[in-house]
């Protein structure tokens, strides 16, 4: 798996996370600052098999 960033045609930064098909399993919101998408790529990052998932 690897991420990606990228910009849209408004200028702002958004990232996918891709399996190694290359097929986007995952992917954020956009953001104004290339800082910001790249921070919350770590944080995506800095998840583990202990982050609860919750159902609603």
């Amino acid at each position: 798996m690897y991420f990606t960033v990228q910009k849209n045609a408004s200028g702002q930064y958004y990232w996918n996370l891709r399996a190694a098909n290359h097929q986007v399993v995952a992917s954020g919101e956009t953001y104004h600052n290339k800082s910001d998408c790249l921070n919350a790529i770590g944080l995506v990052k800095g998840t583990t098999v202990e982050t609860p998932v919750l159902e609603k």
